[in-house]
């Protein structure tokens, strides 16, 4: 009786940490909101990204194994340039990547050294399995969903499978 239920469940969560592996709170890559680099980022363009509920997109070349950058929805809305731009134009072009099998706090330190929200999740092939955020590190030691004033819905996984995107698909060629 000493510790209250949330306080339990903080600490079990914290001693389970280092033994979860980024692949078990990943955004698998079928559900994953990805734009295209020659995309024109238009006011209809802008409006869907905006409705997904996200803030950061990767970038991609063709498929979902060729990210090349990661768009910042924010940063488009404070653009002092007002001519039609592509993701590929407007994108950053760092884009970090992190194994499935590496552990959460390699994950958390990783995030904190590299000051970056978003990794690109890898398999063993080097192919792309899926996105995984500061956020949902920090959720994973909480034990607990982070809602903020700018997010349009408590479950983004559950939006994000709800408009799956063929990302699960091979690339053709």
């Amino acid at each position: 009786h000493i510790l209250t239920p949330d306080e339990k469940k903080l600490i079990i969560n914290g001693l389970h940490f280092s033994a979860k592996s980024v692949a078990s709170i990943m955004t698998p890559r079928g559900v994953v909101d990805t734009i295209a680099k020659s995309e024109v980022m238009g006011p209809l363009v802008l409006d869907d990204l905006h409705k997904t509920g996200h803030s950061r997109f990767p970038v991609l070349d063709g498929d979902i194994d060729h990210v090349i950058g990661i768009l910042h929805i924010r940063e488009l809305l404070t653009l002092g340039n007002k001519t039609s731009q592509t993701a590929g134009e407007a994108m950053e072009k760092r884009v970090y990547y992190i194994n499935e099998e590496q552990t959460l706090d390699h994950a958390l330190a990783a995030f904190l050294k590299t000051r970056h929200h978003l990794f690109v999740v890898v398999n063993g092939y080097r192919e792309t399995a899926g996105i995984v955020t500061l956020e949902d590190v920090i959720e994973a030691l909480l034990g607990r969903k982070i809602v903020d004033e700018y997010d349009l819905h408590d479950d983004l996984r559950a939006v994000a499978s709800r408009s799956a995107r063929d990302n699960n698909n091979a690339a053709s060629g």
